[in-house]
């Protein structure tokens, strides 16, 4: 039985992120812990902390081909760790010793943390190309329309002529700054650590020395992590950022969508969201409904993407480190990343299949019958009077006479 609308076969046709479900998916997240396990194993081997054949036998077996994933439930249902329920199952599914050497010097915080940075870091790689296609299909439409003529808009009023190639462009703008966030950023989210429980080497100085720093670095350079300068386990102010990242994305999708739902209102007709005319319906009782669905359904989950991220804002380590962290991640990221993805998806669909109605943006401009030029012969009038306050003065008392 699915709980989650998103996952429900009614409605999760809407949510749109195969590729992030596929990052998040229970079973793909196990294989992260096992990965996280076989890498390490591998490192260890490769350095002489232990034996070569120790190593590749844990790295072969460290997948969920080997070590099952209903015994790592099953194990997990008693341990109530589910660190432990991986790493006992991986154990098991060991030959040639190779058991004891499981996890080696490693703590859950290490496992868990390490694997969701990885996890993080493929669903930006998702989150920058999809941006950088919604920028390019902006960057056409500003190109195609950068003669279009239209009224802009201010309190809802019109103000001056403008071309919906500039207004496209300003989104753009917009989206090519995000890339430059999430490109920024990386180096302040995407970072690992193989510091022990407490940070500060004590297990693995004990095992390896001063192998230990080339062991870090080594396994966080596979993971394609950041290493950070000093213990990273009192602070998840990195994944914060990322989902306030997420959350500035929200705002300019949200005022896109906000947009086109304001400019497909009949009584403006400018803009237009793709409809299927042949199978899609707007209304169980209003057969001519054309309703913007996309943009709604963008609107609200930009919503959920800001509350999400201001709720994890609300969240930190206690002491060293506690659970409740890992807690909120589990429940808050995953859902976030989907939404995201879900939002880059339609936002892309919609902007590639964007209706333009020139005819009709020209309609509008000339409702006035004139009157939004006003600032222009405002101005005209003051270079040649010398006197713009009085321009404006004149200009006013004109414009509200004709109103």
């Amino acid at each position: 039985m699915t709980i989650h609308v998103m996952d429900g076969e009614i409605f999760k046709s809407a949510y749109i992120a195969p590729e992030i479900r596929g990052i998040f998916d229970e079973k793909s997240v196990v294989e992260s812990w096992l990965m996280f396990e076989g890498i390490l194993a591998e490192v260890q081997g490769e350095l002489g902390i232990i034996p070569m054949e120790v190593a590749k036998e844990i790295k072969s077996k460290a997948t969920l081909k080997h070590v099952k994933f209903e015994r790592i439930v099953e194990i997990n249902a008693k341990v109530k760790l589910a660190s432990v329920a991986t790493i006992r199952a991986l154990a098991e599914a060991c030959e040639k010793n190779a058991s004891e050497y499981v996890h080696y010097g490693s703590c859950s915080p290490e496992l868990f943390e390490n694997t969701l940075s990885y996890r993080i870091g493929k669903v930006m790689d998702i989150f920058e190309r999809e941006l950088q296609t919604i920028r390019s299909l902006l960057i056409h439409l500003a190109d195609k329309h950068k003669h279009t003529l239209m009224v802009d808009r201010s309190h809802g009023q019109q103000g001056n002529p403008t071309t919906f190639g500039l207004v496209a462009g300003i989104w753009s703008d917009a989206i090519a700054k995000h890339i430059e966030r999430f490109q920024e950023a990386r180096k302040r989210i995407l970072v690992g650590s193989l510091k022990g429980a407490f940070g500060n080497y004590a297990s693995y100085y004990a095992i390896a020395g001063e192998k230990c720093l080339e062991m870090e670095k080594q396994v966080l350079k596979r993971l394609g992590l950041y290493p950070n300068r000093i213990s990273i386990r009192r602070h998840i102010e990195r994944y914060a950022e990322f989902l306030n990242l997420l959350s500035l994305l929200s705002i300019t999708f949200e005022k896109i969508c906000d947009d086109i739902f304001s400019q497909q209102r009949n009584e403006i007709g400018e803009l237009e969201e793709p409809f299927d005319s042949e199978n899609q319906i707007g209304s169980s009782t209003l057969p001519h409904k054309r309703n913007p669905v996309l943009s709604e359904a963008i609107i609200a989950w930009s919503k959920k993407i800001r509350s999400n991220a201001s709720a994890f804002s609300e969240t930190h380590m206690r002491d060293s480190h506690d659970i409740i962290g890992f807690y909120i991640e589990d429940l808050i990221i995953p859902e976030t990343c989907i939404l995201t993805g879900s939002m880059l998806n339609s936002a892309k669909y919609i902007l590639g299949n964007l209706k333009v109605k020139k005819d009709i943006m020209q309609k509008n401009l000339e409702l006035s019958n004139g009157l939004i030029m006003t600032e222009s012969l405002m101005l005209a009038l003051s270079k040649k009077t010398k006197k713009k306050q009085t321009a404006h003065h004149i200009l006013h008392k004109i414009a509200m006479e004709s109103f």
